[in-house]
């Protein structure tokens, strides 16, 4: 196994960090991760050690204002920004590293819905798309009166940081993931209105234009999430012939990091569906 990391100089000047794990030998499949709101790309050892272990290369970036990459933190001007970062991972690292590798992307979080929202616009060689911690619509602690609010902020005071809505105790059972989640100095705990009303929005068009997507889909979630809701509805809006979703119960956002034998499951479902697509 080896691992490469780099930069990209996106068209409105930010340096975005990226970083490749690549199996010994020529890799079965490539998977583009693209990781959620608040954290980064080496936070996903779990799904690199699964996927690398069964001969996938994993490929991610750290998104603008996020991690190691340039930009005000936790602040967007466009959703859409966060999708063309991904396209130009896509373009100028994953393609030309692996230019004939079968091409998966897996979005988790915020990074689902720049997922979902990036298969919307382009599935050009993609062999399938996995979302976790998704949905249709905002989580129940996010209520229509806090959505309301981002959205006159948004206009107002775009750039100011407030507190995130969720404790850190949202994402895992796990007591020290969570730890390590709350003392490492790459994760945050603001939001910008921007982006917060970004996510509300995107997400909707997301689900909206689920029909367009026509690649094999895996969803994954757990009964306890609270970030995200209607799993099922936008499973069942998809466009695709080949959709699956699972849900593990007992589990809280982040599957892939729940208590060991927790995530094992999960982890080996989406092994086992990546292998069944190649």
């Amino acid at each position: 196994m080896s691992t490469e990391d780099g930069k990209l100089t996106t068209p409105d000047g930010l340096s975005l960090y990226w970083k490749a794990w690549v199996p010994d030998g020529k890799p079965r499949a490539v998977v583009q991760v693209i990781h959620g709101y608040a954290e980064h790309i080496n936070r996903y050892g779990n799904v690199v050690d699964e996927l690398l272990a069964a001969g996938y290369a994993v490929a991610g970036n750290d998104h603008r204002g996020h991690g190691r990459s340039e930009g005000r933190r936790a602040y967007v001007n466009s959703f859409q920004e966060y999708i063309n970062d991904e396209r130009q991972l896509r373009d100028e690292v994953i393609r030309r590293k692996f230019p004939e590798t079968p091409y998966f992307i897996l979005g988790h979080s915020m990074g689902s819905l720049i997922a979902m929202n990036f298969a919307e616009q382009t599935q050009d060689r993609l062999r399938g798309l996995v979302l976790s911690g998704t949905g249709s619509g905002p989580g129940p602690e996010i209520s229509k009166a806090l959505v309301l609010a981002t959205r006159i902020m948004s206009r107002l005071l775009p750039k100011i940081h407030v507190k995130s809505p969720l404790p850190p105790e949202f994402i895992s059972r796990d007591a020290s993931v969570v730890e390590a989640y709350v003392n490492d100095p790459l994760v945050f705990n603001v939001i910008t209105p921007r982006l917060a009303e970004q996510m509300n929005t995107y997400t909707l068009i997301g689900a909206a234009r689920a029909g367009m997507i026509k690649v094999p889909v895996l969803i994954q979630y757990g009964s306890l999430d609270t970030a995200l809701s209607g799993q099922q509805e936008l499973h069942d809006a998809l466009g695709s012939a080949d959709k699956t979703i699972r849900c593990y119960q007992g589990l809280k956002h982040e599957v892939y990091n729940e208590l060991p034998a927790d995530r094992a499951v999960v982890l080996s479902d989406l092994r086992s569906w990546l292998d069944a697509r190649l």
